[in-house]
């Protein structure tokens, strides 16, 4: 090997050329600023989509809710022409005390409808009736019978079929007597409950974290009450649900459904004095 070439090996295995420590702790801090950086993001973006998915919840949660209760308003007083203000059995009543809102809403909601296939004598405590197109009377619910000239309305007791015949006991006795033929209809009630938290419709859920449930009343005339009257016309309605899983920084993911009902089948409600 010639003098030169040995000398430059020599210089090579010599060479202490490199990063600096002061070099390695800058790339070591813009690793960290840029990684931090990253981190924030993906956090957000993670905390957006909590909060999108928490929001998705409570707008189906109100929507499904306030949907059902729109139906139920539309359908009060449905079947309920021939029901006698004697009977004190109003198609809406609201009421709040004790810390819980509660909506009874009153109508034919399944569509139970016959008619008298045997007429009924004064004191009776049945009714024999054709088989009902739709559905099936049922115990515990009301049944209005109206001729026309008179009507009431009795608690169902017992349905039972004998011989072909459809026959409805009744808790108390007829006060009329009726023909054949007349109008027989079932009165069912929906009832809505709210402690402040959950909804309930006919003690079954609707909505499991509504934080509100705020009912008005407008008559006729355009007035707007705190309970529905004889002239009710429309029901404003104001529905908040929220979404019960806790989100980043203490936000709450809620939907609001607010809106008017016209109760359509109260408008043969009016006054003629």
């Amino acid at each position: 090997m010639r003098q030169g070439e040995s000398m430059g090996s020599l210089r090579l295995l010599r060479d202490e050329s490199g990063l600096t420590i002061a070099e390695l702790l800058m790339a070591a801090f813009i690793g960290l600023v840029v990684l931090g950086a990253s981190w924030g993001a993906v956090a957000v973006q993670g905390r957006s989509a909590i909060y999108q998915a928490g929001l998705a919840d409570a707008q189906a949660t109100g929507r499904g809710a306030g949907t059902i209760l729109l139906q139920d308003l539309r359908m009060a007083g449905y079947g309920m022409l021939g029901v006698s203000p004697d009977e004190d059995l109003p198609p809406i009543e609201f009421d709040e005390s004790g810390g819980v809102t509660t909506l009874t809403l009153r109508g034919a909601f399944n569509n139970v409808e016959t008619t008298l296939k045997v007429g009924a004598t004064a004191g009776s405590t049945s009714l024999t009736v054709n088989p009902p197109p739709e559905g099936s009377f049922q115990t515990g619910e009301k049944v209005l019978v109206d001729s026309g000239l008179d009507s009431e309305v009795k608690e169902i007791t017992s349905v039972s079929t004998v011989g072909g015949d459809l026959t409805i006991g009744l808790d108390s006795a007829l006060e009329h007597q009726y023909p054949v033929g007349p109008n027989v209809t079932q009165i069912e009630e929906v009832v809505y409950t709210w402690d402040g938290e959950i909804l309930d419709r006919n003690d079954q859920v609707v909505a499991d974290n509504a934080t509100e449930f705020g009912l008005t009343f407008v008559d006729q005339e355009g007035n707007v009450t705190a309970s529905p009257g004889d002239d009710l016309r429309s029901v404003i309605l104001d529905v908040v649900a929220a979404d019960p899983a806790p989100l980043p920084g203490g936000n709450v993911a809620q939907s609001t459904v607010e809106t008017e009902v016209n109760v359509r089948n109260l408008t043969f409600r009016f006054d003629l004095s």
